[in-house]
């Protein structure tokens, strides 16, 4: 049988076309593989000066604006003017009509009431009569009259020495009343003496029983060694210790005691003295007393029924002068009340016709009086118009408001606390978004608490000066000086997220096809930033580069490639 060899050349030219294939992918796996990762703008780290600004947008305010608001209720016939006019002082605003009709018949039926309200309290202004305490003081004055013409008889009736008897009796009685009054005196003085005499002797007392009590314990001995067996657990040593004893031998306290037993001897014996004494001198003056009385006594036995007849004429006669006063005290009195209830009624009559006429004034402005022009009373521009011509707007409601650019211009944003540490009143702020017109200054005028966040942020104030009107917004950018800093990179590199603040910096690794480029995530604080860079702490070193942008999203760990610049 002939055998004939097989064609294996086809296997031969695939093999090495396979081979070449594998080699190709293998040689430019990690180029196509690169085409697919995020490519990644980078800028190295690097260090250098940071001019550090706090910014913020606020609204333009004007520091004076001037509020025209309805001084009754009336009807808007015109409207003068439209917001962003010009206005001088003086210069026609509204024209107004005839007053709501319902204010107007309110205003109506209160004046009714009001004149009736006066009408009655003419009428009822009070008249006096003052017949029966004029009548009482006749009677009394005729009564004063009689118990003085008695109080005469019986004095007459006393005999042709009554007048000197009289006398005698007066001046007996005014000696006891004398004799009385030094013996009441002479008993409080020894009363007085006497206690504090006796002040001493319980002072003097006391003294001596807290020395008595204090009597120092005698030491042990040999002669006496059961000194102790005494004590009591009140004076224990075990109780006692810590007390510093008040003598500090037994000689001392004998001596102390026997002084003071001498200072209580003294006293009582003082006390003693004084009260015989006073015993004494009181006994003279009791004497004096009686001495008196019984003159007193012997006169008035002289005197007889005749005597006591002319003392309660007497006495009659200054009861009746008493009456007389009171029912003369009793007029004036009454005609000073009256007095002040006709002024107070006077007053309320002149109150209720002051309301009168008030009243009239308002029907009249309410009926479309000579008042009817809302006219400016400073000048300005106007800012808000809030109504239009047929509206009824009540007493208090708002016109207009005019902006007075006199007065001056502010804006106001929030910062953290930290941000406005950096700052202080006086400071310069540029405005970053205002392109047309004059240029414009801001300064700093207040640094206060931010009511909206008490806690963390300020509230920046600005004044305005320059081509600026109220309800623009501008941005304004003012800081301090320019600080070097060791780590610098550019804004854009900085990213924010639930963690806080962090770049992501470009890790080279070598591999047997090339470098490959990991981006990690560092986490940093921002120290100072400017319009273009930020000045930063974290786990950065000068020369590291820091993604800054890139074509599609990266996260930490991916692998990125750079862009070709």
């Amino acid at each position: 049988m002939e055998f004939k060899p097989k064609n294996r050349e086809w296997v031969k030219n695939a093999a090495i076309a396979f081979l070449a294939v594998l080699l190709v992918l293998t040689f430019f796996s990690n180029t196509i593989m690169n085409r697919t990762l995020p490519e990644v703008a980078t800028q190295y780290v690097e260090s250098g000066p940071i001019t550090a600004k706090v910014r913020g947008t606020g609204t333009v305010t004007a520091n004076g604006n001037h509020q025209v608001k309805a001084e009754q209720t009336r009807d808007i016939r015109a409207v003068m003017v439209k917001v962003g006019q010009e206005v001088e002082a003086g210069d026609v605003l509204f024209v107004l009509g005839q007053g709501a009709s319902e204010e107007l018949e309110a205003a109506q039926e209160a004046l009714r009431t009001l004149q009736v309200s006066y009408q009655k309290a003419a009428i009822n202004i009070p008249t006096h009569d003052y017949t029966l305490l004029d009548r009482k003081i006749a009677l009394a004055t005729e009564a004063l009259d009689a118990a003085k013409a008695a109080e005469d008889r019986a004095f007459a009736e006393l005999g042709e020495d009554s007048s000197l008897l009289a006398g005698k009796i007066t001046e007996a009685q005014a000696n006891l009343e004398q004799a009385k009054k030094d013996y009441d005196a002479l008993l409080a003085a020894n009363q007085e003496s006497e206690a504090a005499a006796q002040k001493r002797v319980d002072d003097a007392a006391d003294r001596l029983n807290l020395i008595m009590q204090n009597e120092p314990k005698p030491s042990p001995s040999p002669e006496n060694p059961s000194v102790d067996d005494t004590q009591t657990p009140e004076t224990s040593p075990a109780v006692t210790a810590s007390a510093e004893p008040m003598f500090p031998s037994h000689e001392e306290w004998e001596k102390e005691k026997n002084a003071a037993n001498e200072e209580l001897t003294a006293a009582n014996l003082a006390l003693n003295e004084l009260k015989e004494h006073n015993a004494l001198n009181l006994s003279e003056y009791q004497k004096r007393v009686d001495t008196c009385q019984a003159i007193l006594d012997r006169l008035l036995v002289s005197a007889g029924p005749k005597k006591e007849a002319y003392d309660a004429a007497v006495l009659a006669r200054k009861n009746a002068e008493n009456d007389l006063f009171n029912a003369k005290y009793e007029l004036e009195q009454q005609k000073v009340a009256d007095q002040k209830n006709d002024q107070l009624a006077s007053i309320d009559l002149s109150d209720i016709g002051y309301q009168i006429e008030q009243q009239k004034k308002k029907i009249k402005e309410l009926s479309g009086g000579e008042d009817n022009e809302v006219t400016a009373k400073v000048s300005g521009t106007i800012q808000t118009v809030d109504c239009t011509s047929g509206d009824t707007k009540l007493k208090d409601d708002l016109l207009c408001t005019i902006e007075v650019p006199d007065m001056g211009y502010n804006l106001s944003f929030s910062v953290t606390n930290d941000q406005a540490r950096r700052l202080k009143p006086g400071d310069t702020a540029t405005v970053s978004n205002y392109y047309w017109g004059n240029s414009i200054t801001a300064t700093l005028s207040t640094i206060k608490v931010d009511p909206k966040n008490p806690q963390t942020n300020k509230l920046l104030t600005f004044e305005l000066e320059g081509d600026v009107n109220a309800g623009s917004e501008l941005t304004l950018s003012v800081g301090q000086k320019s600080a070097n800093y060791d780590v610098v990179i550019p804004n854009s590199a900085i990213r924010n997220d639930t963690n806080g603040s962090f770049v992501l910096k470009i890790e080279a690794k070598n591999s047997p096809l090339g470098n490959r480029y990991i981006a990690r995530r560092v986490s940093v604080e921002v120290l100072a930033a400017d319009d273009v860079n930020s000045a930063v702490t974290g786990d950065l070193g000068y020369g590291d580069y820091v993604i800054t942008t890139s074509n599609a999203p990266v996260k930490t760990g991916d692998q990125v490639r750079m862009a070709d610049s």
